[in-house]
């Protein structure tokens, strides 16, 4: 179902201030919105490859849960976690003492959850890299791939990043949605995990009973995220990636206002939101349905 003239020209609204934000961002951004409902897509610099961050956890995520659905993988198999295998960095596993045993789902929660390197990294091990980009490369996915490891830094100065385009980003979580390509079974499990509560650029300026499925991820100078945003009758995906963004540090004049991508994020996140909510309660010529007043 196509969205109908009213709603197009009311959301080109939205569509010329997010060009705007976008232009004026000191950084690079690029942003995807799709509406599950009706099929509306926008995009700028949609096409443009970005560094994933830790949103490259999705698609570990989809490739664990796609092996324990083929029996490949039991999820509820216990993992010994030494001191020497605890990665720096977000995450609780490294400040924890000793020797610590987790299921595999429990990391792959924890990759998702509290974006945990040492779980990524351990679940990256499991799921296995190449597996993973095979995976990417049998859904026709171009530009999306897993490089490296979280923390990898001999990587990063080699130039092997994780990286997406925008567009491929909201993709992931269409076809999670649509259950189509992927098995229900396994879009289900993976859309419950990325729905677990947590505040991130995208859900932090939204009411607190709006449920966001998605993962957020942040390096020096680069932000992104990517959700499903569940409204009572209606859905979308948001997709915002930013890069050029200063060096990250909290003493840096470049890490606020215009320069910091989690602000560019929620700004649009919020702005979002408050376009696709009016439609949400809305017939589809722009009547409130919550109460109606003859006047």
């Amino acid at each position: 179902m196509k969205s109908d003239n009213n709603e197009n020209i009311y959301l080109n609204k939205l569509v010329k201030s997010i060009n705007t934000q976008v232009e004026n961002f000191n950084g690079v951004a690029g942003v995807s919105i799709k509406d599950l409902t009706t099929g509306w897509y926008y995009g700028i610099n949609d096409e443009m490859i970005f560094p994933t961050a830790s949103s490259i956890k999705i698609p570990i995520l989809l490739k664990l849960i796609e092996s324990s659905e083929a029996s490949k993988l039991n999820l509820l198999k216990n993992i010994e976690i030494t001191e020497e295998m605890k990665s720096r960095g977000s995450g609780v596993i490294h400040k924890m003492n000793g020797t610590i045993n987790l299921t595999v789902e429990n990391l792959a929660i924890l990759m998702i959850n509290l974006s945990d390197n040492t779980a990524t990294n351990l679940c990256i091990d499991i799921a296995g890299q190449d597996e993973v980009n095979k995976m990417l490369e049998d859904y026709e996915f171009v530009s999306m791939r897993l490089n490296r490891k979280m923390q990898d830094y001999t990587a990063i100065k080699e130039g092997r990043e994780n990286l997406s385009s925008v567009k491929e980003m909201n993709l992931i979580l269409e076809m999670l949605d649509s259950s189509r390509a992927i098995k229900p079974d396994v879009a289900k499990k993976v859309l419950n995990i990325l729905s677990l509560n947590k505040s991130t650029p995208i859900s932090q300026p939204l009411p607190e009973n709006i449920i966001v499925a998605g993962k957020t991820g942040g390096m020096p100078g680069v932000r992104c995220e990517t959700a499903i945003i569940y409204l009572t009758n209606r859905k979308y995906i948001l997709t915002v990636m930013t890069s050029h963004a200063g060096n990250g540090s909290s003493s840096s004049n470049q890490n606020i206002g215009e320069h910091n991508g989690s602000d560019l994020i929620s700004k649009i996140s919020l702005q979002t939101y408050n376009y696709f909510n009016v439609l949400d309660q809305s017939s589809k010529f722009g009547q409130g349905l919550i109460q109606t007043v003859n006047h």
